[in-house]
């Protein structure tokens, strides 16, 4: 069984333009997008976290996913993969330095990306 933390893009969840980072759960459901990859492994998403914030630095994530760490062990889980959201990978500007602190510090697997939806239409087709 795969344990599965998300790193979301705090300014589109602030912005609610990704409620209830429903399209990362369905993807997970489906299997599809960089799920895909658990086609035939249980897998379950054990936290979702922000960025921390455009103004931030990539120390911040860092931070987070260790505070994170800590509240996991105590609840005797510990994450498997670390899933960098679709939305960091396609607006952040800041995701190469994310990314690469994500990497030197998490000391399990990074995923770049999770869904592969495209933003909903407002009008039209």
């Amino acid at each position: 069984m795969k344990k599965i933390v998300i790193v979301k893009c705090n300014m589109i969840s602030n912005q609610n333009l990704c409620p209830g980072d429903a399209k990362c759960f369905i993807a997970l459901m489906r299997k599809e997008g960089e799920f895909e990859k658990y086609k035939n492994e249980d897998v379950y998403i054990i936290g979702i976290m922000d960025c921390g914030g455009c103004e931030g630095n990539a120390n911040r994530v860092v931070c987070s996913l260790a505070l994170l760490k800590i509240q996991l062990a105590a609840l005797k889980e510990n994450p498997d993969v670390v899933h960098v959201g679709t939305c960091i990978m396609k607006f952040c500007k800041r995701k190469d330095d994310l990314i690469a602190a994500i990497k030197e510090k998490a000391g399990v697997e990074v995923v770049e990306g999770t869904h592969p939806y495209a933003p909903p239409t407002i009008f039209g087709s």
